[in-house]
Formats: C-alpha cells, sequence, structure tokens
C-alpha cells in the first residue's frame, strides 16, 4: 500500500489506459509513458479491475496484471467510497471509479489524468495537465 505525503503521483482512470494499451492516442501514450519512466503513476484497485475485466487471452491478462502489480498502490478506505457516492451522486453521470478517483485525490492530494474535464468542478480535486504543453 502507498502511504506517503508525495503529492507528485498521478492517479490515472482506466479510459486513458485502455487507450494507451491499445494505442489510439500518440500523445497520451507520451505522456503515460513518461510518467512510467518517472515513477509518478499510481494505481487503486478498482482501475485495475476495470482495465484486466476487458481482457480476452490469459497471456496478456497476466502480463499486464504483473506489471500494473509493481506499480504503487493505492488502498480505496471506506470513506473514500462514502466519499465517492456523495460526489457521483451530486454529479450525475459521473462513472463510479472517477468519483473513486476523486475522493483518492481529495484524501491524498493526488492529480488525475484523465480525458473528463468536468471533475475540475469538484472542490479538492485536481486534474494532471502534462506541463510542455
Amino acid at each position: 500500500m502507498y502511504e506517503t505525503k508525495d503529492t507528485k503521483m498521478i492517479l490515472t482512470d482506466s479510459i486513458t489506459w485502455k487507450e494507451y494499451l491499445t494505442n489510439e492516442n500518440a500523445k497520451d501514450i507520451k505522456v503515460i509513458d513518461d510518467l512510467l519512466k518517472e515513477d509518478k503513476i499510481i494505481i487503486c484497485g478498482y482501475t485495475l479491475a476495470e482495465i484486466l475485466k476487458d481482457i480476452k487471452d490469459r497471456e496478456t491478462f497476466e502480463k499486464l496484471l504483473k506489471g500494473f502489480l509493481a506499480l504503487p498502490y493505492l488502498e480505496i478506505e471506506k470513506e473514500d467510497w462514502i466519499k465517492a457516492s456523495k460526489i457521483v451522486f451530486e454529479f450525475k453521470g459521473l462513472s463510479i471509479e472517477l468519483g473513486l478517483l476523486c475522493a483518492l485525490s481529495q484524501r491524498k492530494k493526488l492529480k488525475i489524468l484523465t480525458k473528463n474535464k468536468e471533475i475540475k468542478k469538484i472542490k479538492g480535486v485536481k486534474l494532471y495537465e502534462d506541463e510542455k504543453e
């Protein structure tokens, strides 16, 4: 479990990961590659499950699981689930995953890498925006 005050770590949603893994957006690939090289990405279990649930073959599943388990891991606590539920209730249409990432962002003061810019409206949530843009 990840327990440090380093707020430079980045949470990345499953949609961004899936695009990265399927090479759909070259810019996102570079951003994630750079963050991985700098050891700045952290993952939670819900995002891990969202990424792996659609994998078709065992070999790819095992390879990805091994890679993701090498990343720092952030445990989702009961309070995070409650906070996520409140966020999703208030911001209709927001996925449970993004609600959880927002709750984790607030608790650990982490930034989120996502295409969903609507979460900027949520108090205490910060988006990761590539400084090189």
